[in-house]
């Protein structure tokens, strides 16, 4: 008589590692779904935007432009708080340490996102994995600018009489680390000259003492170069940029004097801590893009002379990685450090 084997019963047979990887996946998929939710229910509430200087300046206009907008977008309030201060550091510690949900952004300069890591001993937070970027949305060409008390017209007369002069000519800035700063630093070392560096606590301040003659040369913002310069005030010798700009389309380029690729753009992002969904960082790229290209935005920035330029969240992250090794080299060359 024969008999059937019993049905052996299913072993199930599962490795230490592949339950970890297991666990992993579903915990990646349940965050990944509460990303979603959060991303899809945003704003639940007022939203603030940490402007990094005080009222009255380009970064702040930029923040209330996008609060504007962003509030008619999005349903909910989109506020402005002006934390200047440590070029930017201290408006973006506060957003650092703030929950990572959405609700709280900031505008700022340079200095956040590749600069201050290289002139500060002691940073609040790493800009590298503390910082989400979202989006450049514009930039302020610089023009160089010297007293009318300075002999010299033109470049070639400017690099003679500063060649001659070495260590006795003072340029003037917003304050250590600020692109005004870093760029007449790039220009020392590229032109072989040795203009001593006077920091200020603002662009207002640098601006007067030159305007008094207290120095005598600067890279400063051509919005609020340009009402001197056509009063005589000042004189324009050249652009910071690779290409002439519109509202001083008779002043050559460094780059075409011959400075090849000199280009110091004082550029601003808006950006937010690490941590807050992906969803809602594009939203907020999205959005800004199309503010910028709505002429009563593009207006009121030019009016100040703020020009739009969009790069979202990944090509922003590329630049501001190439801008952190530029500056670096810079810095690192001219020995600049913060107090």
């Amino acid at each position: 008589m024969n008999r059937s084997k019993p049905l052996s019963r299913p072993r199930w047979r599962c490795s230490q590692s592949g339950l970890i990887t297991t666990l992993g996946i579903l915990m990646l998929a349940s965050l990944t779904i509460a990303g979603n939710a959060l991303a899809q229910n945003w704003p639940t509430r007022a939203v603030k935007i940490i402007a990094t200087s005080p009222p009255g300046g380009s970064v702040d206009l930029l923040a209330r432009v996008l609060a504007d907008d962003f509030t008619k977008v999005f349903g909910q309030p989109f506020v402005v708080d002006n934390r200047p201060g440590a070029n930017g550091n201290i408006g973006v510690e506060a957003v650092v340490r703030a929950p990572a949900d959405g609700h709280m952004l900031f505008v700022t300069i340079p200095g956040v996102f590749s600069i201050n890591m290289h002139l500060h001993a002691r940073m609040p937070f790493d800009a590298k994995a503390d910082i989400t970027p979202i989006a450049m949305i514009g930039y302020s060409p610089l023009v160089l600018v010297t007293h009318p008390s300075v002999p010299a017209k033109t470049w070639p007369e400017l690099l003679n009489w500063l060649k001659a002069r070495p260590g006795k000519v003072s340029y003037s800035s917003a304050g250590v680390g600020t692109t005004g700063h870093l760029g007449m630093e790039l220009l020392n070392s590229l032109a072989g000259v040795q203009v001593v560096h006077i920091p200020y606590k603002g662009a207002a301040q640098a601006i007067t003492d030159l305007l008094a003659g207290n120095v005598q040369v600067t890279l400063n913002n051509t919005s609020a170069s340009v009402p001197y310069i056509q009063k005589g005030q000042l004189r324009a010798i050249a652009i910071a940029e690779k290409a002439r700009i519109p509202s001083l389309p008779e002043v050559p380029t460094l780059h075409e004097l011959g400075l090849k690729n000199f280009e110091v753009t004082p550029w601003f992002g808006l950006g937010t801590r690490s941590g807050v969904p992906r969803e809602i960082v594009q939203r907020l790229a999205t959005e800004a893009n199309k503010a910028l290209n709505r002429p009563e935005v593009s207006n009121r920035l030019a009016a100040v002379g703020v020009e739009p330029r969009f790069l979202g969240p990944d090509a922003f992250t590329d630049y501001i990685r190439s801008e952190t090794d530029k500056w670096g080299e810079i810095i690192r060359r001219s020995g600049a450090k913060a107090e």
